[in-house]
């Protein structure tokens, strides 16, 4: 191989690692295995709440609870170091996040409410979340969080529903949208977090970056049981940014151009 091939691959493979070096985060899940403990070992309920579980069920993550209001969060660590020495993505990463959820519940009492969803923290008070919630006023797609009003989309008979947050390390924006076929996305919401998320709280082992998880929450006084709420094939990737797609292709024309060279050379 003649040198500036070689510097050609070097520049190529350098770019690609810098990209991978901070994604540490990335993985999936799709539960066909059971809850993979060194990916989803931190979890704790909200809002002072005594019950509810988010388990491994028939491949996938079953919401359940008993009565009066219950909920659980599952914190996402793909480092598998084991709480609380989660590694966060970083500010100036892009992400994207995605989970199927199904809510098939009926029969609520007034004010009464089950979601299913994905949430972005950095500490207790920075948060955001989207989800798909069914209530006395029907079944919606919901996003809210930390300074951000909340908005609900209603989604007359569609209870599978696919949920993604996603950060814009470029215009530090986070953004919340739905989907009905997994492919056609619809924004809820755009927005900058009016508490900045570089404002951590390193007493609570959650700093420089942010932290993903899954959540069931109800207030329901009825319980509710296996297979009536769940969520699936969770995803979070690193995005990269419009900076190194430019930079890609340009060194794939640097490389087209060198082999073109090459080619007429030979002829």
């Amino acid at each position: 191989m003649k040198k500036s091939a070689l510097l050609l691959t070097l520049a190529l493979a350098g770019l690609l690692a810098k990209s991978a070096s901070a994604q540490v985060f990335v993985g999936s899940d799709d539960f066909n295995s059971g809850l993979v403990t060194a990916n989803w070992d931190y979890s704790y309920r909200l809002y002072g709440a005594t019950q509810g579980d988010l388990s491994f069920t028939n491949n996938r993550l079953d919401f359940t609870k008993s009565s009066g209001q219950g909920n659980q969060f599952r914190l996402w660590n793909s480092d598998g170091t084991g709480a609380p020495n989660v590694t966060p993505a970083s500010y100036g990463t892009s992400w994207s996040m995605t989970l199927s959820t199904t809510n098939l519940l009926t029969g609520f009492g007034v004010g009464e409410y089950t979601t299913i969803g994905l949430q972005v923290f950095n500490d207790a008070s920075s948060y955001a979340a989207v989800m798909l919630s069914a209530g006395s006023d029907g079944l919606f797609a919901r996003t809210e969080g930390t300074g951000i009003s909340s908005v609900n989309t209603p989604l007359t008979g569609n209870t599978d529903v696919y949920l993604r947050l996603s950060w814009d390390a470029g215009a530090k924006t986070l953004g919340a949208a739905y989907s009905l076929d997994n492919g056609n996305y619809t924004t809820l919401a755009l927005f900058l977090p009016v508490t900045q998320w570089d404002n951590s709280n390193p007493s609570l082992a959650v700093s420089n970056g942010f932290n993903f998880g899954v959540f069931g929450n109800s207030n329901m006084a009825a319980a509710i049981s296996v297979g009536s709420v769940y969520a699936d094939n969770f995803s979070v990737s690193a995005v990269p940014e419009p900076s190194t797609y430019a930079a890609l292709a340009g060194l794939g024309a640097l490389g087209l151009a060198y082999w073109r060279r090459r080619a007429a050379s030979r002829a």
